[in-house]
């Protein structure tokens, strides 16, 4: 007797939980564009950004540093 009065409660609760399992069983299978991952990163600072500024400093440094080795190389 039971049975027949809990048979539309879980026809009712029935479809929303195989509805959620998919969507989260979809969710967690699914694999992400390499496209959509390179696209968010960003390997070089902004050009206005301070750390773009300090990197550029540093480029400035070491080409500096590699001329006067140059010029140290020749005049030996």
């Amino acid at each position: 007797m039971i049975v027949y009065h809990a048979v539309p409660f879980l026809l009712v609760a029935a479809l929303p939980v195989i509805v959620l399992l998919s969507v989260l069983i979809g969710g967690c299978t699914m694999t992400r564009l390499t496209n959509e991952l390179t696209d968010r990163v960003q390997f070089q600072p902004e050009a206005d950004s301070r750390a773009g500024e300090e990197l550029r400093m540093e480029f400035d440094r070491r080409a500096v540093r590699e001329e006067l080795r140059r010029i140290v190389g020749e005049t030996q």
